[in-house]
C-alpha cells in the first residue's frame, strides 16, 4: 500500500452484520435497453469503465443515529468493486458526506428523491445515498435504470451491489416488462431481463430455497407450445437470492458496456485519466481522482493552490499523486488530505482504511481544545440552530460566507454564557445553496458547512 497522509487520519473498525434484507424498489423499466446487441453479445467499446462515486450517509437531524459507520461502508463498496471487477467495471471512492435529517434516515419515501439529491449532487460522480432503515419495503432503489444515483438501506447493505447494476442498465432476473422469459430459452433476447447467459426466473422464486442455493420450487409456465419448470439464476446478483450473491454474467456485463456506451450521463462519471489542480482556492474538500495521476500547485506558472477554511479530503489516483511547488495550506486545526494511491481495476478499491471526504463537517476544531460548533437541522429551510462550546466567555461573531468568500450574513452573537452558545435564526430569506458558517473569537474559529434547501 501505497499512502501518504497530511495533518490527521482516524478510523474505525467495526463487523459487517448482514440481516434478512428487503426487496429492491427500483421501477419496472420503462424504455427496453439493446436486444439485438445483447443477443449477438455485440460491445460497442471496449472496458475498462472506471467511474468515480460518493457517497451520502444520512443522520438525524442533530447528528446523530448515522445510517452505517466508516468502517462498515468500506466493507460494502469494497465487496460491491469485487463482483464487478472481474467485469473491467471498477470505482474510484471520492469521498462522502453526512446529510442531517431525521425523516430522510429513519422514514424515506422515495418520492423524497428529487429534494434530497439537490442538497449535494455530483455531476462527476455516481451518488450512493444510504438510510437506517428499509423503506417503504424496500431495501434499495436506483429510481430508474439506468440512473446516476441510488438508495440504500443499511439492513439491505446487499443492495450496493444490486442497486449499481440497476444504474448501469441491468434489469432483475424475473422482470416481465417485455413479457415472460420461457425456461428453453427461445425468447431470451426479447423477453425477461433479456440477458441469454441468464436462466428464466419469476418472482418470489427466492422464497423455495435449499441447501447450497438450490431452488426447490415447483413453479412452470406454458410457453413456446410446452409447459416449463424454472431453474432459475440463484447466485445472480440481479435475482432476490441475495444470500447466494456470486456473479455477474458475461451477457449482463454486455448490457452494462452497451448502457454506458448509449448513456452520456454515465460516461459523465467516468473517472478522468489525468487530474491537475492548480490556480485553485479550496476552501471545503479535496475530493478528486484520477485512473493514472492527480498533480497538485503552481503547474505551468498557472497560480497556488491554497487549502483553507476546514478543507479537507482526498486524492484517490491509479499511479502517482504529486505535489508540485505552490501547494499552500492554512492550518484551522483540522485541515486534513489523504493521498492515497488505488490500482483500480487492477487491485483492490481500498488498500488501506476507507478515505473520507466529508464536504460538511459537523465541527472543524480539534476534538482536544475542548472547542465544538455545530448547526442543526442540516441541511435546514427556515430556520437554523447553532451551537457552539468554546469553554471560556469570550467576545465572539457568527457569520455566513458562501463558497466564494463573500460574506452571506452576519448574524448576532452574544458571549457565550461561561462559554456556551445556543441560539436559533429565522433565515427565510436566505438564498438557498451552501454556506461556510464561521464562529471567530479572540483565541481562533470554528468553521462548518450548512446547508439552506429549497
Amino acid at each position: 500500500m501505497k499512502a501518504l497522509f497530511w495533518f490527521f487520519a482516524l478510523w474505525a473498525s467495526t463487523a459487517l452484520a448482514q440481516v434478512h434484507p428487503a426487496p429492491c424498489g427500483t421501477p419496472t423499466p420503462t424504455q427496453l435497453p439493446f436486444p439485438e446487441e445483447i443477443a449477438l453479445q455485440k460491445m460497442a467499446a471496449p472496458p475498462p469503465y472506471v467511474f468515480s462515486i460518493f457517497v451520502h450517509i444520512l443522520r438525524n437531524d442533530d447528528g446523530s443515529n448515522a445510517a452505517m459507520t466508516d468502517a462498515v461502508l468500506a466493507q460494502n463498496l469494497q465487496r460491491m468493486a469485487d463482483f464487478y471487477r472481474p467485469h473491467n467495471i471498477c470505482f474510484t471512492f471520492v469521498g462522502r458526506d453526512f446529510i442531517d435529517n431525521t425523516v430522510w434516515n429513519t422514514n424515506y419515501m422515495t418520492s423524497e428523491i428529487g429534494a434530497m439529491h439537490a442538497i449535494n449532487p455530483h455531476s462527476d460522480a455516481i451518488d450512493i445515498y444510504v438510510h437506517r432503515d428499509n423503506f417503504q419495503g424496500m431495501g434499495g432503489n436506483a429510481y430508474n435504470i439506468p440512473s446516476v444515483f441510488c438508495s440504500v438501506a443499511a439492513p439491505s447493505s446487499f443492495n450496493f451491489e444490486h442497486e449499481m447494476g440497476h444504474c448501469l442498465g441491468l434489469w432483475h432476473t424475473f422482470e416481465t416488462a417485455a413479457g415472460a422469459e420461457c425456461p428453453d430459452g427461445s425468447n431470451c433476447a426479447t423477453a425477461g431481463d433479456q440477458v441469454c447467459d441468464t436462466p428464466a426466473d419469476y418472482g418470489g422464486s427466492d422464497s423455495n430455497n435449499g441447501p447450497g442455493c438450490t431452488h426447490t420450487g415447483t413453479q412452470t409456465i406454458n410457453c413456446n407450445g410446452g409447459t416449463f419448470g424454472y431453474a432459475p439464476p440463484t447466485r445472480n446478483i440481479m435475482s432476490y437470492w441475495w444470500f447466494c450473491y456470486s456473479e455477474f454474467t458475461a451477457g449482463q456485463a454486455v448490457r452494462m458496456y452497451n448502457t454506458i456506451n448509449a448513456t452520456a450521463a454515465l460516461q459523465d462519471r467516468f473517472t478522468p485519466q489525468d487530474r491537475v489542480i492548480s490556480n485553485a482556492t479550496l476552501l471545503g474538500e479535496i475530493a478528486v481522482g484520477a485512473q493514472n495521476s492527480i498533480r497538485i500547485g503552481n503547474i505551468g506558472g498557472t497560480g497556488d493552490v491554497l487549502m483553507t477554511a476546514g478543507a479537507q479530503g482526498i486524492c484517490n489516483a491509479g499511479r502517482f499523486v504529486q505535489v508540485e511547488p505552490g501547494t499552500r495550506i492554512l492550518p484551522t486545526g483540522t485541515n486534513s488530505v489523504l493521498l492515497t494511491i488505488n490500482d483500480l481495476c487492477e487491485g483492490l478499491l481500498f488498500k488501506g482504511p476507507l478515505p473520507v471526504a466529508d464536504r460538511r463537517p459537523q465541527t472543524t476544531t480539534p476534538v482536544a481544545s475542548g472547542e465544538t460548533l455545530e448547526a442543526f437541522p442540516n441541511p435546514f429551510s427556515g430556520r437554523l440552530r447553532v451551537r457552539a462550546d468554546l469553554g471560556q466567555a469570550v467576545p465572539t461573531a457568527l457569520r455566513l460566507f458562501d463558497l466564494s468568500g463573500r460574506l452571506a450574513r452576519e448574524l448576532p452573537c452574544p458571549a457565550p454564557a461561561q462559554g456556551r452558545f445556543d441560539e436559533t435564526f429565522d433565515l427565510p430569506d436566505l438564498p438557498p445553496g451552501v454556506y461556510l458558517l464561521q464562529l471567530q473569537h479572540s483565541s481562533g474559529r470554528l468553521v462548518c458547512r450548512v446547508v439552506k434547501a429549497e
